[in-house]
């Protein structure tokens, strides 16, 4: 990753905290002479330079947060393209490392220029210039700004241990957390067998939700770390405290006569206002233990290998024969689809829609007979074949990242287009936030967002899972729209139970329940 961004913001982070700082002592100093100023002091000087400096942190604070940002959005595609391309032709078998969980670390790591290596290094450069000025001018009250550098420095390191060994028990009970939610929600169609969640009585007391994973013992372990960095902060914050009290009092040794000069006040100030600018120093090592355990958890990702298949291309037919997914209780498929035009696959739900579509492009093994032009296609992952499942993953990023995550370098004319033919005009421009800490998007535009991507990747068959659910009238004429464009030169096979009428159907495929399909030894559908 480029690093003249990060650099340059940490040196705009640096002028922002200095000029900070040189306020508080100009200014510190000013008030004190003002008090005892003879006649004919300039007062316009002092003024102008703090005017200046004022101007010049906030100048040099939002062109911080400008380029910082910037250099966030860069890296953490850059990340999550180095995440995409460790797991090419891979599966993550681990069901804690959820796109959400990758998500949550590839922004942990991307941010720490900005999370804390900025705020460490520009405190800590301001603290050690404070103290060699303070010594070098033998300032009243210097011994003392080293004592709390002292201290700073040893609550820092404590914090930081503690931080990692906090932020290891938060990753924890977070995968933990996750895989059950992952085993809790894959076995939702069992939960009717579940006494608790459908005895009355249960529901009336909220015991239905006992056996449901909680995540209070993650929000626990992130409190935690709130806690600790807060009551660091008040221990610095009593000890700076403490100094000035000394330093004002005189309480060790004795008080000089340059401890009269209006100079004087400026250690006092200083030691004063040091848990306002160095305070957030506690803040920022909770996030650098977060960071070494983001890095971990990504080194750790367990994958298995896929089979994939090399770019398949449909030319005339794709012919399945006693077709179905590979260990499931489903009817076996027996059909020929053409090059071109829109197939839909309807029928009630639990037959086999969705595992069909994921079968046939290669996401889950299956069994039986798939050719493409008279030509055997054993089981694997087709790769210029897309299939748009029925929750599509949205991306934390901009637009653009969502539609193009592999970073091919689809040109951004050719998005807005689609967007504007799928009705999310609301979506630009493309460098719109969504998904976490970005705009929400419904149901429906997660749908038209996932649909936009396997268009925009150039597939040569596409599988889309329920396009139309969630969707009003009015939306559905769009997407139809766009399919029916698509459907003229490609094969786009639906999984449907909602069929607009606008929708150019060529071939119906209507799957039976799989209940009644059990019943039978072999029973086939043919289109």
């Amino acid at each position: 990753m480029k690093s003249k961004p990060a650099y340059l913001t940490l040196l705009l982070a640096l002028l922002h905290g200095m000029a900070g700082i040189t306020i508080l002592v100009i200014s510190s100093w000013f008030i004190a002479i003002s008090a005892i100023a003879p006649v004919g002091f300039n007062y316009v000087i002092p003024a102008v330079v703090i005017r200046a400096l004022a101007l010049l942190r906030i100048a040099s604070g939002y062109a911080s947060m400008w380029v910082g940002h910037n250099d966030l959005l860069t890296r953490i595609a850059e990340g999550r393209l180095l995440v995409f391309s460790q797991l090419e032709n891979s599966k993550i078998t681990d069901k804690a490392f959820t796109t959400e969980a990758l998500a949550q670390h590839t922004e942990t790591l991307a941010s720490r220029w900005i999370a804390w290596i900025a705020p460490l290094s520009n405190i800590t450069f301001i603290f050690t210039n404070l103290c060699v000025a303070a010594v070098w001018f033998d300032l009243p009250g210097s011994s003392f700004l080293l004592v709390l550098f002292a201290i700073w420095l040893v609550i820092v390191v404590l914090q930081g241990f503690s931080g990692l060994n906090v932020a290891k028990k938060a990753t924890k009970e977070n995968k933990v957390f996750r895989q059950e939610s992952a085993d809790f929600l894959n076995c939702s169609a069992l939960w009717h067998l579940n006494k608790a969640m459908n005895d009355k009585s249960q529901k009336e007391e909220g015991n239905v939700f006992n056996d449901v994973p909680s995540a209070d013992r993650v929000w626990q372990q992130q409190t935690t770390q709130k806690d600790k960095a807060q009551r660091a902060s008040w221990w610095f914050q009593g000890a700076a405290f403490f100094a000035v009290v000394l330093v004002m009092s005189g309480a060790v040794g004795p008080i000089s006569d340059f401890s009269y000069m209006p100079i004087a006040i400026v250690v006092p100030m200083i030691l004063m206002a040091a848990p306002d600018w160095a305070g957030a120093a506690f803040h920022s090592i909770s996030k650098f233990a977060q960071h070494k355990q983001s890095a971990n958890a990504l080194k750790k990702l367990k994958t298995s290998p896929i089979k994939v298949l090399e770019h398949t291309e449909l030319r005339y037919s794709l012919t399945l024969s006693g077709y179905t997914a590979k260990n499931r209780h489903l009817p076996l498929v027996s059909a020929t689809f053409p090059a071109a035009g829109i197939v839909c696959i309807s029928g009630p739900s639990g037959c086999g829609k969705s595992s069909l579509l994921q079968s046939i492009a290669g996401v889950v093994p299956s069994t039986g007979l798939k050719e493409v032009d008279g030509t055997r296609i054993p089981d694997g992952l087709i790769t210029n074949w897309r299939y748009v499942e029925q929750e599509p993953i949205v991306l934390s990023g901009s637009v653009s990242l969502n539609l193009d995550p592999a970073g091919e370098g689809i040109h951004h004319g050719e998005m807005s287009n689609l967007l504007t033919q799928l009705g999310l005009d609301a979506l630009m421009p493309l460098s719109i936030w969504i998904g976490k800490a970005g705009r929400a998007l419904s149901g429906g535009e997660r749908k038209r967002i996932a649909l936009a991507r396997a268009i925009l990747s150039n597939a040569n068959v596409l599988l889309i899972d329920e396009p139309f659910e969630g969707l009003d009238i009015h939306t559905q004429q769009f997407v139809c729209n766009v399919l029916n464009r698509v459907a003229l030169n490609k094969l786009v096979i639906i999984a449907s139970h909602v069929m607009p009428p606008q929708l150019n159907v060529n071939r119906l495929m209507l799957l039976e329940d799989t209940i009644t399909c059990e019943a039978k030894d072999k029973h086939t559908t043919a289109c």
